[in-house]
């Protein structure tokens, strides 16, 4: 382990945010903003260039939005105003995104040129501990972090899943398993899952790291699965264009829906419902029970994120930089704004104020 240089802030960000941001999309059912709605007439309140380009879904605080760029910076913005509060220099590109454990960020870096697992203090962006992995292919960290309690997990396109103490980086366990992981690790009540591209979903002990069930998944899963309501099941989505329930801890599956095209970004649980978003732009809305009653919406897009369901709608975003509030009982448009480049990361929606990231490295807000 060791620190690196980091840009001094132009102004301290504060010394902890009082919820946590764990997993990437900030809930296991990838639905942070289930309770929030849209405006009628969203107005932009700021919007901002950090980079070449901003990569995997932003951490989102009370005061605070980190994430990460291809230039090799953890960025830190100060929500209400839009001002970068300071820049941590990395020695890798980031493509997973950040996590938010109040007084500090966890950032994992692709091995380009070298891969590493960070943890960042909150107050000012220096480095607090900082585990490397090398530079091999096969230690880049493509998929994002996940959090739970003290404990984070990582995983590596080498198929290396990792255990690390927060407060220190000190790495509890190793396990090698076949294939890339590309989909965050989802803490579950009977295990850690992990989903690699060899189509196969793996669910580990948690203290020991050893593979206590193994299931194929008909295609590879890119995205995390979503953790139900009840967390007794997972869902998962497949670049094979299939979405099914899986019962937690046996893994047998309770059913399975072909959803016609590839799916690249996660599944979203909230209000009973699953929610799905096809490359082709199929929004399909599915009873978490069974798949009697599942509906698709037909979106003039083609998009690579997963949606993010409101209290009043779900939001979507594509590769041409369309985001959209959907009405998911009539799949008409409530409201359509652009943004420069492919939205790569759920628009996400907190105390009223919308956050959307574009690909081209420009963030904005709207309330």
């Amino acid at each position: 382990m060791a620190c690196e240089a980091y840009a001094p802030p132009s102004r301290l960000s504060p010394e902890r945010q009082t919820s946590i941001w764990p997993v990437a999309l900030g809930t296991p059912q990838h639905a942070p903003s289930a309770a929030e709605t849209l405006s009628a007439d969203p107005q932009l309140r700021w919007r901002i260039h950090v980079a070449r380009a901003a990569r995997g879904c932003p951490a989102v605080g009370e005061t605070v939005l980190a994430f990460g760029t291809v230039d090799r910076q953890l960025v830190l913005v100060h929500r209400p105003t839009g001002q970068v509060l300071w820049r941590a220099h990395l020695k890798g590109t980031v493509r997973g995104g950040a996590l938010l454990a109040r007084d500090r960020v966890f950032v994992a870096t692709e091995a380009s040129p070298e891969a590493h697992i960070y943890a960042i203090k909150l107050r000012d962006g220096s480095v607090l501990w900082n585990v490397e992995l090398g530079d091999a292919p096969t230690a880049s960290i493509a998929a994002p972090l996940a959090l739970e309690g003290d404990t984070l997990y990582a995983a590596t396109e080498g198929g290396l899943v990792l255990r690390l103490a927060t407060r220190d980086g000190a790495v509890t366990w190793r396990r090698a398993l076949p294939g890339a992981v590309r989909a965050a690790p989802v803490p579950t009540p009977e295990g850690i899952a992990v989903a690699t591209t060899t189509d196969t979903l793996f669910v580990l002990e948690r203290r020991s790291g050893d593979v206590l069930r193994r299931m194929g998944t008909r295609g590879t899963v890119l995205a995390s699965p979503a953790l139900g309501i009840h967390e007794d099941r997972l869902f998962v989505a497949t670049t094979g264009g299939h979405v099914f329930a899986v019962a937690l801890p046996a893994l047998t599956v309770l059913w399975d829906l072909d959803a016609g095209d590839e799916i690249y970004g996660s599944p979203a649980v909230a209000r009973d419902t699953v929610f799905v978003l096809t490359r082709n732009g199929k929004l399909w809305l599915i009873p978490a029970a069974d798949t009697i009653g599942a509906r698709a919406l037909t979106l003039d897009i083609v998009a690579i994120a997963g949606p993010n369901p409101l209290a009043d709608g779900v939001l979507v975003g594509g590769v041409g930089g369309e985001v959209l509030l959907v009405d998911p009982a009539t799949g008409n448009v409530r409201w359509r704004v652009q943004a420069d480049g492919p939205i790569e990361a759920p628009p996400l929606m907190r105390n009223g104020e919308l956050v959307v990231v574009g690909g081209r490295g420009d963030i904005h807000t709207y309330k």
